[in-house]
C-alpha cells in the first residue's frame, strides 16, 4: 500500500511539474507561482516544498535564451544566504567552476538592490564561442548568474544563458526574476 501511495504521489508530482502553472511553498508564508506566458514556456524541473524548486524558462518561438531559476528555502534555521556576505560567497563559489572556460580572468560581481533586498550577479563569456562568426542554436555566448533575496525566508539563484545580454528581452527577463521578491518591511 505504501508503494502504491508513493507511486501515486510521484506521478502527481510529475503531472504538477508539467502543468501550465505550478505553485510551491518555500516557507509557511512564502508561496510562489510560475507559469507559461504568451512568449515563454515555464517548467518546474524539481521541487520539494519547504526546501527548493528548480524552474526552467524558455522562449516558445526561438532559442534566444535559457533561464534557470533556483528557489531556496532560507529560513532562520537554514541561514545559508541570509547576509550579503554569505550570498556573494555562494555566487562566487558556484561560478568558480567556469573560470577555466571563460574569457574573464576573474569574476566581476555587481550588487543588486530589489524591493529593499540584496543580491549579486556576474556576467561571464564562453571562450569557445567568443570568436565564432555565428553561434549555433541552443548555444550561448554569455551566462548571467546571480542570486537575490526574495523575502525573510526565501532566496533565488538564477542562470540566464543568452547571446544578447543588453537586449529588451533580457530586461524583460530580469523584471520577471525580480518580480518574485516581496517588498521588504521596515
Amino acid at each position: 500500500m505504501k508503494l502504491l501511495l508513493a507511486t501515486a504521489a510521484f506521478i502527481l508530482a510529475i503531472v504538477a511539474c508539467d502543468a501550465d502553472t505550478a505553485t510551491f511553498r518555500m516557507s509557511m508564508p512564502d508561496r510562489y507561482t510560475v507559469g507559461d506566458t504568451a512568449e515563454w514556456q515555464v517548467s518546474v524541473l524539481k521541487k520539494l516544498d519547504l526546501r527548493f524548486a528548480d524552474v526552467r524558462v524558455l522562449p516558445k518561438k526561438t532559442k534566444a535564451f535559457d533561464l534557470r531559476l533556483y528557489f531556496y528555502c532560507d529560513t532562520k534555521d537554514l541561514a545559508r544566504f541570509d547576509t550579503p556576505q554569505k550570498m556573494k560567497k555562494a555566487l562566487v563559489e558556484s561560478s568558480d567552476v567556469y573560470l577555466g572556460h571563460i574569457i574573464e580572468k576573474q569574476l566581476v560581481i555587481e550588487a543588486i538592490s530589489n524591493k529593499g533586498w540584496f543580491g549579486f550577479k556576474t556576467k561571464i563569456t564562453d571562450a569557445s564561442l567568443a570568436n565564432a562568426k555565428t553561434i549555433p542554436d541552443g548555444e550561448y555566448l554569455y551566462i548571467i548568474r546571480g542570486m537575490i533575496r526574495l523575502s525573510e525566508d526565501t532566496a533565488l539563484g538564477f542562470s540566464l544563458m543568452t547571446n544578447e545580454p543588453d537586449s529588451a528581452e533580457t530586461d524583460d527577463i530580469f523584471r520577471y526574476i525580480y518580480s518574485f521578491a516581496k517588498e521588504k518591511q521596515s
